[in-house]
């Protein structure tokens, strides 16, 4: 089938919807999603209600569900990639330096969202709702798996890889809290912190 090209009004309502996420995101972020009104979101990009309305015929509550979808697609499949990157011929060390790192850079990408995520995830109505526990969770298997698989090549001994590879990711995660919350959490350079504490923690499995 021909695809049908995009008209310039196609363009400039793609625009306006994005325009429109975006400082709710904003506002969600800044207020919390309770604390924000569709009369705040009309002033802050400067649109009528009826606009609104026009693009996210739900509201506040479609808004919010829209910024969780595409920040849902996006993270995966971030994450996805990292995983499939551990591979067996790197340095342990190198290795998962390069996992949490690169999952702090992702989920620091939109500090909005995080915060957001944080403060208001019991207000989105999606079933994926824990889609970032979940994300986690997936990637705690995959890399307890590969620990265990370390371990039988002779780099690291036997111990609890369930625990062990939720101890890696509790670094990553306590990084993205601190940064997200300006909790001064870690008080230092972040990537020094990431690598001083990967190597730390693979010291204590040799």
């Amino acid at each position: 089938m021909k695809k049908v090209p995009r008209t310039s009004r196609d363009l400039q309502a793609a625009e306006r919807k994005v325009q429109i996420l975006q400082g709710a995101k904003e506002l969600f972020a800044l207020h919390g999603y309770h604390g924000t009104s569709i009369r705040a979101i009309n002033k802050q990009i400067g649109i009528t209600d009826g606009l609104l309305y026009h693009y996210f015929p739900g509201g506040k509550q479609e808004l919010l569900e829209t910024i969780f979808q595409e920040a849902q697609v996006v993270r995966l499949k971030i994450m996805d990639d990292l995983i499939a990157g551990i591979h067996p011929g790197q340095p342990l060390e190198e290795a998962l330096y390069l996992l949490v790192s690169s999952m702090v850079k992702t989920m620091l990408g939109d500090k909005d969202f995080m915060l957001i995520m944080m403060r208001d995830s019991d207000s989105i109505l999606s079933d994926d709702k824990n889609f970032l526990s979940e994300m986690i969770l997936k990637r705690h298997q995959a890399l307890t798996d590969a620990l265990k698989q370390r371990a039988l090549n002779g780099e690291i001994r036997d111990m609890d890889f369930n625990a062990a590879a939720k101890q890696v990711l509790s670094i990553g995660i306590m990084v993205v809290i601190g940064e997200v919350t300006s909790l001064n959490i870690i008080n230092a350079d972040i990537d020094s912190y990431l690598r001083h504490m990967i190597a730390f923690t693979v010291s204590l499995w040799r």
